[in-house]
This record gives C-alpha cells, sequence and structure tokens, in this order.
C-alpha cells in the first residue's frame, strides 16, 4: 500500500525515541516471543535485542520502555506488521518521564511539524537535552498552542504565566528537529535546512504554517503585512521560501535603536531584515491562514480582505468627509475604528481629518497590540462647524451600508 508522504509514523521517527505498548497487546508480544524462543522465563528479549537479561526482564515486565529500534528488532523476529503496532502504542518520549506523551496520534502529520518548528524559530526556545517553550502573551494564543499540540496525543504542557512561557513536551521539539534536520531553532543564528526549504518550496500548506507562525509571532498588521527579524540568513530562505505561493515587496532592512541602561544610558543599534507582502496577496493569505489566534491580528487581517473584496465605487467629491463628521458626531473614535466602518485606509482617514478643523484629538486609549499602545481619540470640537459644513455640502442621515 502507497504511504502518504505527509505522514509520519513511528518508524519513521528518530529510533532512539522510547515507546510503550497497551498492556494486552504487550502480553501478547511477550507471549509470542517466549514461544519462538523456547524461553519461558521473562528474560527471553535478551535473546533477540542482545541485552543483560536483567534489562531483559524489566522491558518484558514494563518497568522501562522500548526504544522504538528495540521494538523494531521484536517486530520482525514475531512477524507483526508495523501498521499493528502503531495501532497499540501506548506512550511516546524521550528518556525523561516528563516528556512521555500519552496516546500519541500517529501518525503525525508534517504540516503540524512545521507549525512546531516554526514558533520554535520565531518566538520560542529548544536546546537539546533542555526543554522547550512557546512565548505566549495572550490568553487566546496560549488556547490554540494546546490544540493544536493536542494533535500529537496527551502532551504535558506547563504554563508559566509570570514569564509568559508555555513549556510542552520535549519530544515534540526533538522530532521536529529530527524530522525536518534542523541544527538550531536558535532566532538569530539558525539557518534552514535543505529538507525545510525543499518542502515549503513544494508544498503551500507547509509554507502556510512557515507563515501564520511569523506573523503571530513576529508580524505586524496595518496597511501592510510585514515581518522583521535580526537573521539576514534567515529572512532572506524565508522570503525564497513565502514568493513560490504569495506575492512580496522586495526585501528591505534598516536599523532599529534601543535605549540601554548599563552603566549609563547608551543607543545600541540592531539592523533588521524585512518581508512585506504585496496587497495582491491579502485575499489568499485571509482564506489560508484565517483565523488567526490573537483576536487584533484576525481583526486587521480581516480588514485588509474587505479593502481588498469591496466594490469599486468611488464615493463623491467630499462624501467621505461627510461620513467621518456624522460618525464622530455619534461617537469619538480612533482612526483605526474609522477606517474599519467606512471601509478606507487609516493613512486615507488621517488625511480627511487634518483637512476637518472642526475635528481633533480630545482623548487617549490603551491598546493591548503584543505590548500595550496609546492612540488618540478623536472628535467634534466645533458642533456648529460640523453642522454646518454637513449642511452646505449635502445632508445624509445615515451611514451607507458597506460590503
Amino acid at each position: 500500500m502507497k504511504q502518504n508522504p505527509f505522514l509520519i509514523h513511528y518508524w519513521q521517527l528518530p529510533k532512539e525515541l522510547y515507546i510503550s505498548l497497551k498492556d494486552d497487546f504487550h502480553k501478547r508480544l511477550c507471549t509470542i516471543i517466549q514461544g519462538k524462543t523456547k524461553c519461558k522465563y521473562k528474560h527471553c528479549f535478551h535473546i533477540i535485542l542482545k541485552c543483560p537479561k536483567w534489562k531483559a526482564k524489566r522491558l518484558f515486565n514494563k518497568k522501562v520502555r522500548f526504544t522504538i529500534a528495540k521494538l523494531e528488532l521484536l517486530r520482525k523476529f514475531i512477524g507483526i506488521s508495523q501498521e499493528q503496532v502503531e495501532k497499540n502504542l501506548e506512550t511516546l518520549g524521550n528518556q525523561e518521564d516528563g516528556t512521555i506523551i500519552r496516546n500519541p496520534k500517529l501518525p503525525f502529520h508534517l504540516k503540524d511539524i512545521f507549525y512546531v518548528a516554526s514558533h520554535l524559530m520565531f518566538d520560542g526556545s529548544f536546546r537539546f537535552k533542555k526543554g522547550c517553550y512557546f512565548y505566549s502573551y495572550e490568553e487566546t494564543l496560549t488556547e490554540y498552542h494546546k490544540k493544536r499540540l493536542n494533535d500529537f496525543g496527551k502532551v504535558p504542557i506547563n504554563l508559566i504565566k509570570n514569564e509568559n512561557q508555555l513549556y510542552f513536551s520535549y519530544t515534540i521539539g526533538y522530532i521536529s528537529a529530527k524530522i525536518l534536520e534542523m541544527d538550531s531553532f536558535k532566532s538569530k543564528t539558525c539557518i534552514l535546512s535543505e529538507k525545510f526549504k525543499s518542502l515549503t518550496k513544494k508544498y503551500k500548506e507547509f509554507t502556510d504554517e512557515v507563515v501564520k507562525a511569523l506573523i503571530i509571532d513576529e508580524g505586524s498588521i496595518e496597511e501592510k503585512i510585514k515581518i522583521e527579524l535580526a537573521n539576514k540568513k534567515l529572512v532572506e530562505d524565508l522570503y525564497n521560501i513565502i514568493k513560490m505561493h504569495y506575492g512580496l515587496t522586495k526585501l528591505f532592512s534598516r536599523k532599529r535603536y534601543n535605549i540601554t541602561f548599563k552603566g549609563g544610558l547608551w543607543k545600541h543599534d540592531l539592523s533588521v531584515w524585512g518581508i512585506s507582502f504585496s496587497a495582491k496577496s491579502f485575499i489568499s493569505l485571509y482564506k489560508s491562514l484565517s483565523p488567526l489566534p490573537i483576536d487584533y491580528k484576525q481583526e486587521a487581517l480581516e480588514f485588509l480582505y474587505k479593502l481588498q473584496t469591496k466594490d469599486l465605487h468611488h464615493r463623491r467629491h467630499r462624501e467621505t468627509k461627510k461620513l467621518i463628521i456624522l460618525s464622530l458626531l455619534k461617537q469619538p473614535k480612533t482612526i483605526s475604528e474609522l477606517a474599519k466602518e467606512l471601509c478606507i485606509r487609516q493613512r486615507g482617514v488621517s488625511a480627511h481629518i487634518n483637512d476637518l478643523p472642526m475635528i481633533s484629538k480630545i482623548d487617549e486609549r490603551i491598546l493591548r497590540r503584543g505590548g500595550f499602545t496609546r492612540v488618540n481619540v478623536f472628535g467634534i470640537k466645533d458642533l456648529k462647524q460640523a453642522k454646518n459644513f454637513l449642511k452646505t455640502q449635502g445632508r445624509y442621515t445615515r451611514l451607507p451600508r458597506l460590503p
């Protein structure tokens, strides 16, 4: 039977991983081996595995787990299929108990492997033999990660709230590194493997996992969608992958300044390289990536989608200015809120407000945007002037229906 190339079975995992079998299947395997080896003792495994009898006995009693390599030797000896074994796996993990995944949902899908690898690169941490975690600042993002990790089985998870770190089974990070042949996931130094690049260039669904992780962890969605990273080689490789499936503008770089206190106040210069998506790709991005697990990024993505799909209708001269005044007469709003209401870009709203002397900043609002962002709230400062503008330019009693 032809195997699905997107599925990862237990026998394709690193052979040094540890697994255990469900009790009934384990007993059946032991009975068959005792019969075939004509050894009625519990150390019968040592004949096949060529290991000490004390260790063979512990494997027989399920005191310790098999490595995949050892289990494959036993499986071949008694002549049962790999599919039978896979249906009867109880646990999967590295040597430490804290890494054990119970009821592993094998076979794993490669897109889930790319999901893990991408978030480890962009806003996570993985070190061989030292564990792994994702940074998770939003409750909705934490729930998203929990749901995605559940696709691997019952995965050990621990959220350290004061550090915004979601720790999970080291085994998942280890499998992702080995399957995709990645030497490191450190964002400032990691290099994409040839296997990683080849698969993402060939298959869009894998690239989508990379792009979604980039936008969730590092992306900015305003008038455009852009990502900046300090690893030039990584950005160049990502650019070459993504452009196979989405429209991109020219790769860019800039200096980013960080104020650092170290024996006094001084400025640290950091070069960053960036990727920006062209407007023609917004529809495809929305359809492929939506919903994003961070609310404000999802709302921004939906808005860019609406801008690209709205009817090509040009409002009459000064009509947008009138609509802005009518909206602010009802309630003060931010530029972002006005842009979404009128389905126009924020810079267009700003330009109109600058031309309307009856409108001014009346307040500020603090928004959560991966941190805290201060935005201006605008309102009508001269009611008489606003009403006179509407009267002289024509009266609109209600906002038009938007797409």
